[in-house]
């Protein structure tokens, strides 16, 4: 479909000559004039005078006599005429904007897409230089090493995280000491791997130590109590 910059000039004429008849310019039954004076109006070829003629004459807004010229038919026909143009001019304008809009967003898109590339060449580039991760973890009372140091759990060793700083009661202490003793409402803050603080958590407190004791006591309850039958 064309939009409404790409409207024949034909059909701008008919449009013109419809609203003329609509504003009364034209009556029913009005003689206009003819191919030739109607090209040096417009200042356009016959040629295309002549397709305008013919498009209003399809329409039945006027009618051609060979040699009498043209003759207003319709009014209500040139109305709906004008009606139906606009609103395909409308609608055509509305697509026309709609598919500007699409192509920006595609546009923006795109950029998006660069950038984001951009960003991910830059974190990998990062991430090789520079492996390690800053986080932080809280102890609480389910902490499996509360009243132990750093040294003694040997917090490292098992969990490759290297312990920077640590906030206890507002006080914030830089590279704590390894017989830094781990208390309540603690935070350490530490470097490691992107999986560094999920070994740490599990480190600090995993349970299953204490139900793999408590498997092994009820097991050894159970012998006992066999034992005793026997």
């Amino acid at each position: 479909m064309k939009d409404s910059n790409s409207i024949s000039r034909y059909q701008q004429i008919a449009v013109d000559i419809a609203g003329k008849i609509v504003s009364g310019n034209y009556r029913e039954g009005d003689k206009i004039f003819a191919r030739s004076m109607l090209a040096a109006q417009y200042q356009v070829s016959p040629e295309t005078a002549r397709r305008a003629i013919a498009l209003l004459a399809d329409l039945e807004i006027i009618s051609v006599i060979r040699g009498s010229g043209c003759t207003i038919n319709s009014v209500e026909k040139a109305i709906r005429f004008r009606k139906q143009f606009y609103n395909y001019v409308s609608i055509s304008t509305l697509r026309k904007n709609l598919n500007i809009q699409l192509d920006q967003q595609i546009e923006n898109l795109m950029e998006i897409k660069k950038t984001t590339g951009q960003l991910m060449e830059q974190l990998e580039h990062y991430q090789h230089i520079n492996p390690l991760y800053p986080m932080h973890i809280k102890i609480t009372d389910q902490c499996l090493y509360l009243g132990q140091s750093i040294e003694a759990v040997q917090l490292w060793q098992k969990t490759g995280a290297t312990i920077v700083a640590l906030n206890r009661s507002e006080n914030f202490q830089i590279s704590p000491g390894p017989s830094v003793e781990l208390q309540l409402d603690d935070e350490l803050y530490f470097v490691s791997d992107a999986d560094g603080w999920q070994r740490l958590h599990q480190f600090l407190y995993d349970t299953s130590r204490e139900k793999n004791f408590s498997v092994c006591s009820a097991d050894r309850k159970g012998d006992f109590k066999n034992r005793d039958e026997l």
